[in-house]
């Protein structure tokens, strides 16, 4: 759950087109990618969402607290990216959740 312009064009879609109200940023535990983002550096083009999985999470090295921070930034970035939409009345609510992979349950409003 790395948010760019893609990812806001699709949200700014559902929200003004398909009538969504709510938007789920789904996290999960066990991420390989906030796993690489706190132990790693890689290269390649996985490098630009590891980048970003840093930014968000600092020096957090817990997963589970890295992939909340993780997020975070995401439910953030689409609150910004979609200000108008989440301002007007009844507007696109963004919520945070985190899927546990051991137990199969998803904890929301993380």
């Amino acid at each position: 759950n790395v948010i760019d312009d893609h990812q806001l064009g699709s949200v700014e879609y559902a929200a003004e087109h398909l009538g969504c109200k709510l938007v789920v940023v789904l996290g999960h535990s066990h991420c390989g990618a906030v796993g690489a983002a706190i132990n790693d550096n890689p290269d390649g083009y996985v490098k630009s969402i590891t980048d970003e999985i840093k930014r968000a999470i600092g020096s957090e090295k817990d997963d589970i607290k890295a992939c909340v921070l993780n997020i975070h930034q995401s439910v953030d970035a689409i609150k910004n990216g979609m200000k108008k939409l989440v301002e007007a009345e009844d507007g696109l609510k963004v919520i945070g959740a985190i899927y546990h992979i051991e137990d199969g349950k998803v904890e929301f409003d993380v």
